[in-house]
């Protein structure tokens, strides 16, 4: 695959664009729904005790203004075609079968090592009394909003430009670990703890692997976003027949 049309400096501002849309969004809806200050800790921006509408509307706004980022900031037809977000010669229905297999085979692995059952961000979601709109928004973004958004900035630019400046596995594994720590700032409770790291940094480092692979076998953003869903959907499937 030829080097895309930007270096690292656009690969870390996409990086810091993510995380920044994704808590200054999250913040500006609790602001705006629970008053400022916010009414900590029902409100607060980082804690699990957020009303888990409130929560899936920030991210989702968030992951819609990074989505946003990525496609104003590579504006031309160069960098457009780098994105690999266009046609994929393998076939939809594979990618979303196999990445389905994956995350429940994941999933009965970890559980077998930690009393967590469920990923961070659907925490929420456990608690009683939880309404209709809650688990739409969260179906939304995590099978649609979250993997587009992430697969944009982590697949579509950061790991071309990782792996062209540090080689092609160091590019990729960094682009993983990038990814975990991504999710462990973001998603991460106020009061971690070692369960949570299961979740929190070691299966999202597992999935960044296997969404940069796809990204990597099939030449295709459009198809490491589609693997991305399958895992968003089944994460939110399995916490509703949890119960």
């Amino acid at each position: 695959e030829s080097a895309p049309p930007w270096g690292l400096g656009a690969a870390i501002s996409a990086l810091v664009a993510a995380l920044a849309a994704l808590l200054l969004s999250s913040t500006l809806v609790l602001s705006i729904f629970c008053g400022i200050p916010a009414n900590a800790p029902y409100c607060s921006a980082l804690n699990f005790a957020t009303p888990p509408a409130l929560a899936f509307f920030g991210w989702t706004l968030g992951a819609a203004l990074t989505a946003a980022f990525i496609w104003w900031t590579r504006r031309t037809a160069a960098e457009r075609a780098a994105l690999k977000l266009g046609g994929m010669e393998s076939s939809a229905f594979w990618v979303l079968l196999v990445s389905i297999g994956l995350a429940v085979t994941l999933d009965l692995i970890i559980i077998q090592f930690t009393a967590r059952t469920v990923e961070p961000e659907l925490q929420s979601l456990r608690q009683p009394g939880v309404d209709t709109l809650s688990w739409v928004l969260a179906f939304l973004f995590m099978a649609l909003a979250q993997p587009l958004a992430e697969e944009m900035v982590f697949r579509g630019v950061a790991q071309p430009a990782l792996r062209q400046a540090l080689g092609a596995w160091p590019g990729y594994l960094v682009t993983a670990a990038l990814y975990a720590l991504f999710h462990l700032v973001a998603y991460s409770p106020a009061q971690p703890d070692a369960d949570f790291l299961a979740y929190g940094l070691l299966l999202p480092f597992i999935n960044g692997l296997i969404f940069g692979a796809v990204r990597l076998v099939t030449g295709s953003t459009r198809a490491a976003i589609l693997a991305h869903a399958a895992f968003g959907a089944f994460a939110v499937l399995k916490v509703l027949a949890l119960g």
